[in-house]
């Protein structure tokens, strides 16, 4: 089916083969995040969380497609991961969340997000340092927000639900620059004798 696509753009349309690769990339990934979202909120009904898992898809939309995390090769570790971090931020926004701890973890997340930065797939190409600065501004700017309207609003709805996509977001982060390190340093002393 990639293949036919792939074909009918480079032939039809008149795409360059680099292209129409890439366009097949870019609907293949958007397919592929659509029917794991349709997935989890199908399951989010069932169990009556669907907003729940709304609200968290808004937060962590807004905050990810400006610093990235973690990204998998396979659909299934990818959805596995995703459904994990729904209902981890599902069931710890049941805790109560005293408010000087919820603003000394938004603090923690805020310090930890400028000390790694944004991070992007190894599928892409590496961000320049103005994409980078850039990135890390827009994000920063999005925490500072987030973090104020929490810090300002003990009583809205899905607050503790909000404070957790984030925590948990800027962790994974942490993960994904620790996983990239790792593969730079494979890539340095495991492949210099292929």
């Amino acid at each position: 089916m990639k293949d036919k696509l792939e074909l009918y753009l480079q032939t039809e349309l008149h795409f360059s083969s680099i292209d129409s690769k890439k366009i097949t990339y870019c609907l293949e990934g958007i397919l592929s995040e659509m029917s794991k979202l349709l997935i989890i909120f199908t399951i989010a009904i069932t169990f009556g969380y669907a907003y729940e898992v709304l609200i968290s898809t808004f937060i962590l939309l807004s905050i990810r497609c400006n610093c990235g995390g973690l990204h998998f090769s396979h659909y299934f570790s990818c959805f596995t991961f995703t459904s994990v971090f729904y209902l981890a931020t599902i069931i710890l926004s049941q805790l109560p969340l005293p408010n000087p701890i919820l603003a000394c973890g938004l603090l923690i997340t805020l310090e930890i997000f400028s000390l790694i930065g944004p991070i992007t797939s190894p599928m892409r190409p590496r961000l320049t340092q103005s994409d980078v600065q850039k990135y890390s501004s827009r994000t920063t700017f999005i925490l500072l927000i987030y973090s104020l309207i929490l810090i300002l609003s003990e009583s809205l709805p899905y607050r503790n639900l909000i404070y957790w996509v984030i925590v948990l977001q800027i962790f994974q982060l942490l993960c994904a620059k620790i996983a990239q390190k790792g593969e730079s340093y494979e890539k340095i002393y495991y492949t210099k004798d292929l």
